[in-house]
This record gives structure tokens, sequence and C-alpha cells, in this order.
């Protein structure tokens, strides 16, 4: 018989591989740094918004279509003003026919059965963010099969590579009080095999100036070689910041974006 043990601790996803959940995770490599160094972290005004969702956004018919190419007006509307925490700024806004070039830029839809477009229309729509939901100028493309797809009406330079952020799928629920960080961590992995020893475990913050690490350090990674797993209860944590958060981005270890706030 399996013996378990839940071990309060802060479970990290990995960006580009399958995790071990049978193993503690271990501190952020140099690559979280390549990945989030260069975040611009100015001002609020001028710091990029950093979209969670998938994209393009979908109502239920339009799911597993992407829109054929279609002749689109060019021109761009008006700039406006968009007020992001109580902060307010003016955007520029994209063409429909370069955010129809955006959406099927998508590599992952490069395989998806086509449907043409009947209708566009410059709209409201909300985005989950990094900072919480934002509602956002879109674009929404009318499909002629039914079904309706939405996208980010501002022009790029106003996200964070968008289209291409990961959320965290183990730490959520981010809420940030000065320089206390709190956030709903999934706890999981086994006890160690008989005769290893348990690992001490610390829930961990690491500051980097463009961006936050949330991890975890753990005396030791060896839990033996039998296999003993958990299911995966959630549990709170709070840490302490040297400095206020400021405008840097809550990571996890793997460099996905923690959401909340």
């Amino acid at each position: 018989m399996r013996r378990f043990l839940v071990l309060l601790a802060v479970v990290l996803a990995v960006a580009a591989c399958t995790p071990d959940p049978a193993a503690p995770p271990k501190a952020p490599g140099p690559k979280v740094a390549d990945l989030w160094r260069d975040f611009p972290v100015t001002s609020a005004l001028d710091r990029p918004l950093i979209v969670l969702d998938p994209l393009p956004l979908t109502d239920e018919a339009a799911r597993g279509r992407v829109p054929a190419s279609a002749a689109l007006s060019a021109v761009a509307p008006p700039s406006r003003q968009l007020t992001v925490q109580g902060l307010s700024r003016y955007v520029t806004l994209t063409s429909a026919r370069d955010a129809l070039a955006a959406i099927r830029s998508q590599t992952a839809h490069a395989a998806l059965p086509e449907a043409r477009v009947t209708g566009t229309e410059l709209t409201v729509s909300p985005f989950s963010t990094d900072r919480g939901p934002v509602e956002l100028p879109a674009w929404e493309f009318r499909l002629a099969e039914g079904g309706t797809i939405w996208w980010p009406a501002l022009t790029a330079s106003h996200f964070w590579r968008l289209g291409s952020i990961v959320p965290s799928t183990l730490v959520s629920d981010l809420s940030v009080d000065g320089r206390t960080v709190s956030a709903t961590f999934t706890v999981s992995w086994g006890m160690p095999c008989p005769g290893t020893a348990a690992p001490r475990i610390i829930p961990t913050v690491v500051e980097h100036p463009s961006f936050v690490s949330i991890g975890l350090k753990a005396s030791s990674t060896d839990m033996g070689d039998c296999d003993q797993r958990v299911a995966a209860p959630l549990t709170k944590a709070t840490l302490t910041l040297k400095e206020p958060l400021g405008n840097r981005v809550v990571v996890d270890f793997a460099g996905r974006v923690v959401p909340g706030y």
C-alpha cells in the first residue's frame, strides 16, 4: 500500500517539458532571467500589457477554426484613452487587416480549418492580464459558419510578447500588498521512499530588477527510486519582498507568469 505525505510548498510548472511530480522543483535557472530581464518597468503608463489568455479569443461556435484571409480595411482607428489600474494613457490602435494577419500568424492555428469572415467590428472585450482583467479595444470577426473571434485592437507595441505568454498552471490568485506577496499554490508530490529522508521545503522569493520569481528551496531532491505520488490540494502561502513589487512581473521558477493581483 502506498503511503502519502503532503508537503506545504510552492510547486512550479515547467515551461518546455512535463515536470516530475515525485521530485521537488529546483531553483530557477538562467533561462528564466533570459526571458524576463528585458521587461520594461519604467512606469505604470509605459509598462506593456501581459495578456494571459490563449489568443485569439473565441466563442464556442468558432472554436477549432481560423478566419480565412480577407480583403479588410488597412485604416487604423483613431487613438483612444485607456485606463488600467486607475492610470490613463492614449493608445494607438491597429487596423482590422493587421489584426486578422496577427490571428493567422499564430502557429498553433496553422492546421485548423478556415472559415470565411462575413463581418468585422471594433468593440471592447475583457482580457486576462498579469495585473487582473482589463477591458481592451478589440477587433471582432464574425464567421460565415457561425461563431465570433476577437483579437486585441491595440498595436503590438502596447504588449509584451502578445500571443506567446503562458501563465503558471500551479501558482495562481496572486495578491500584493506593499512588500507582501500572497498566492494560491498547488501542493503535490509523494513522500520519500522508505529510508530516504524527507527534504525540508522553504517557499522562496528571488528578486530581480524587472521580475520576481516565486519558488522554493529544498534541502534535497533525492526522493528515492519508488513511485509514490499524491493528488494536489491547494494552499495559500505569503512571502515578503525586499522592495515593493512596483511594475515588476511575478513568475514561477520556470518563467511562467503568475496571474492575479
